[in-house]
């Protein structure tokens, strides 16, 4: 998504080259990143590389919007989403620690897994809010310009 967000600030100021070379510098790192995980981790080192290039596309449109003065992010934006980051760790810590294992969970009848599925995914919920909450988020920060 933060490709989508920043490539427009490219083609607003009539660049449309930049954001192509960058994009083929992705591709041929995603071609290098599937060669590592692929051999290491299987079907699921394509998703990694994927996400990797990706990434790698994203800090390169960045870098360039950057040292172009073009856009600069705020501090108020890091903040923000160390919050959030520490929230979905807070929150994944959470789920695994309540998480049945896997044999408990095919053993369970079909209406206790639903449930504890229901509970699983509330426990989740409610500590992802509490911890935005304790790190001091509130809903005035989500307006834009807050």
């Amino acid at each position: 998504m933060l490709i989508k967000v920043l490539a427009p600030g490219y083609y607003a100021r009539q660049d449309t080259k930049t954001p192509v070379k960058i994009g083929i510098i992705a591709m041929v790192s995603n071609m290098g990143f599937n060669f590592i995980f692929a051999y290491l981790y299987g079907y699921v080192g394509l998703a990694i590389a994927t996400s990797l290039s990706a990434l790698v596309n994203a800090a390169l449109l960045y870098r360039g919007l950057h040292l172009d003065g073009v856009y600069r992010i705020k501090r108020a934006t890091i903040v923000f989403v160390a919050r959030l980051i520490i929230a979905v760790a807070f929150m994944s810590a959470t789920v695994y620690s309540l998480n049945p294992s896997f044999s408990e969970w095919l053993a369970s009848p079909l209406w206790q897994r639903g449930l504890d599925l229901t509970l699983l995914i509330g426990a989740g919920a409610l500590s992802y809010f509490a911890v935005l909450l304790l790190t001091g988020l509130r809903p005035r920060h989500l307006k834009a310009g807050s």
